[in-house]
């Protein structure tokens, strides 16, 4: 192991050896005695530099493709102003996204210099963003202290082990787009939700207007009053709503420039957010060949929720429907409307699934999140020009038509299924969460 000096020299330091260097031309007594001088001058300033106390501040979690500021919080313990480089360690997977305010010039790994007063508290800030979600770690800061002479600077290295959660997207997608699902969806909240003649729940008569459905006129009630009216129904409350998140390989794939687990998670955050709004309780399983997670439904916190979803890892294996259905019957008595995020490419794999939900049908609601690939129908539709890419289409088509099969087979077993584009999984998903609310079908 390559021994670490507690104490760097500093370009001045330097200059005062080559300066004394020049004495050899006169005297190399002389000069070797200014070279000993010189170094003792560089080791007391190294002792005599100032400590301070460091501290870190960084966000518990943040969205994934968001940004999480983090606070290098530095207070002198001396009276006068300490000179200082610090930096800190930080995930291999998480990017600074800038540097630090006001300090462009700062170079992270060689660490930024900053002017510390006695008696003033001076922060370092910087952004980090990750590309993808988990647990990220946070290390240790290190700093290089100057001591009062600028002849030496101290090494100064405080633990500081802590972890950052890159938690799933949710809630803002429907704002960004401007969706009109977002303004219909802000409605539902601890008041009532009123549709006309929907839902499960009776409210009350009102006067038949016209383009109400004919369906929910009263007809004993109208004979009464002399005039038609109509049932008015609120959304029914406290229903149970099932995340199913399949972690096997096929949810790996990077579908737009995302894992499609990605995807499917941020889809379920947003559903869960509008489930606390409904008054809904939210349980979640996550498998692949294995069960990995099972909650039962409950009042859920989405914060909580998103740092749970973050520890989720894809693995290179094939899902085990019939297991997790399995479980999710045993685990769930409660009539629940359970969502399925997944794809269907493999058809062994797609018949056991079908086969499953099919058998779910029974006694839930089940909903199947499909989310395509558009480089599979790009391929599936693209001219041939050579015999290789004769062979890609050819492939292609039969993924498409195998996938389409499974899909229209879910259908005929009364299985929901939303098939979407991965930029429109989050909205699909939701339009048929309110679908089902409104049309009472759970």
């Amino acid at each position: 192991m390559i021994p670490v000096l507690k104490f760097v020299p500093t370009a001045r330091a330097g200059w005062l050896f080559v300066a004394a260097s020049a004495l050899f031309l006169v005297s190399a007594p002389a000069a070797l005695a200014v070279d000993l001088l010189v170094a003792l001058f560089i080791v007391l300033d190294a002792r005599r530099s100032s400590l301070a106390d460091i501290e870190r501040t960084a966000p518990r979690s943040v969205p994934l493709g968001g940004t999480g500021l983090v606070d290098l919080r530095v207070r002198a313990k001396s009276r006068r102003t300490v000179q200082m480089s610090i930096t800190d360690d930080i995930d291999t997977r998480l990017t600074r996204s800038g540097p630090p305010v006001d300090r462009a010039g700062d170079d992270w790994e060689r660490g930024v210099r900053v002017s510390v007063r006695p008696g003033v508290t001076t922060h370092v800030r910087y952004g980090v963003r990750a590309a993808v979600r988990g647990i990220m770690r946070l290390g240790d800061i290190h700093a290089r202290v100057d001591g009062p002479w600028a002849l030496a600077s101290r090494r100064v290295v405080i633990p500081a082990a802590a972890t950052m959660r890159v938690v799933p997207e949710y809630a803002s997608g429907l704002r960004r787009r401007g969706h009109p699902l977002h303004r219909t969806l802000r409605q539902i909240g601890p008041r009532r939700t009123i549709r006309r003649g929907e839902g499960r729940e009776f409210e009350s008569l009102r006067d038949y207007v016209r383009g109400d459905d004919p369906r929910f006129i009263d007809w004993k009630s109208s004979a009464r009053r002399g005039n038609r009216v109509v049932r008015s129904y609120e959304a029914e409350r406290s229903q149970n709503l099932v995340l199913a998140f399949d972690a096997g390989r096929h949810m790996r794939e990077s579908v737009a420039g995302r894992e499609r687990a990605d995807l499917a998670l941020s889809a379920g955050m947003t559903m869960a957010r509008r489930a606390e709004l409904y008054g809904d309780r939210v349980g979640w399983m996550v498998f692949d060949q294995q069960i990995r997670q099972v909650a039962p439904p409950r009042r859920v916190s989405l914060g909580p929720l998103a740092e749970t979803l973050a520890a989720v890892e894809t693995r290179l294996v094939e899902p085990n429907y019939p297991l997790a259905f399995a479980q999710l019957s045993r685990a769930f008595r409660k009539r629940s409307l359970v969502v399925l995020f997944c794809d269907i490419i493999d058809s062994r794999v797609s018949g056991a699934l079908v086969e499953s939900m099919s058998r779910l049908a029974g006694y839930h609601l089940p909903l199947a999140v499909a989310i395509q690939n558009p480089d599979l129908e790009q391929v599936a539709s693209a001219p041939v020009d050579s015999e290789r890419a004769a062979y890609r289409r050819a492939a292609a088509v039969e993924l498409r038509q195998a996938r389409t099969t499974a899909l229209e087979g879910m259908r005929r077993a009364g299985i929901l299924v939303v098939d979407t584009q991965p930029g429109e999984a989050l909205i699909r998903t939701l339009e048929k969460y309110a679908e089902v609310k409104e049309r009472g079908l759970l």
